[in-house]
């Protein structure tokens, strides 16, 4: 991957500047946002830089789980347990992949 785009993929986790750095801290910058969607866009595809089926099957899972809560689970202590099984998927990718 380009050297320069994975320094602006950084620079967008930055706390002062970048939108998801912001973001992180609470504080919601639309143009910003903008920016880093249009940034994204310009990201090879993934299969020429990493196993594409590897990114597939493992980075939408949080996302599924928190989705599929309530519509899945028919009791409060099955919410829970869901809940923290949603938690331990992203401990374990954010362990095996890093955060920015």
């Amino acid at each position: 991957m380009d050297d320069e785009l994975l320094e602006a993929l950084e620079e967008a986790w930055d706390s002062e500047s970048g939108f998801l750095g912001k973001l992180r801290s609470g504080r919601f910058d639309p143009d910003a946002g903008e920016a880093y969607v249009a940034l994204l866009s310009t990201v090879p595809p993934i299969g020429d830089t990493v196993d594409s089926r590897l990114v597939q099957l493992i980075w939408f899972a949080p996302t599924l789980i928190e989705w599929q809560t309530e519509r899945a689970t028919k009791s409060a202590a099955e919410v829970k347990k869901l809940e923290r099984i949603g938690d331990l998927v992203r401990e374990v990718l954010i362990a095996r992949l890093g955060l920015p």
